[in-house]
């Protein structure tokens, strides 16, 4: 019953690294510290809004998950000033919150809302 339940509904990830930084794991690099978030697990792809923090399967490396902050959801225009980029139906741009130290959408382009795993609570 308890695998059902965090499988499904609600699970805990760490934040390792430093892209989300200040907002999670502020001590990552110093001191080895990582934050933990509460994910919803249940219909994640849902009512997804700007400003929400999503755990994804990484297009570069489908064996892993990684942690972001949505900027742009679908019809919107991406936030690189120099080049015109809108975000394509069922997709949504995601960034780090340490640019300097995040590997994200101005790397990889819109991820399809499909590789979304969970939502932060």
């Amino acid at each position: 019953v308890f695998y059902l339940f965090t499988d499904n509904y609600l699970s805990t990830t760490a934040v390792k690294g430093e892209s989300m930084t200040p907002t999670l794991s502020p001590k990552s690099k110093s001191a080895g510290i990582h934050d933990r978030v509460l994910l919803s697990r249940s219909f994640p792809r849902q009512n997804l809004k700007r400003g929400d923090i999503v755990t994804f399967w990484k297009p570069h490396n489908p064996e892993e998950i990684s942690i972001k902050r949505i900027i742009a959801l679908e019809g919107d225009t991406g936030p690189d000033g120099s080049v015109k980029i809108v975000v394509p139906h069922n997709h949504i741009w995601v960034e780090g919150d340490n640019w300097t130290a995040s590997r994200d959408s101005n790397d990889f382009g819109p991820i399809s809302k499909a590789m979304v795993d969970g939502k932060a609570l």
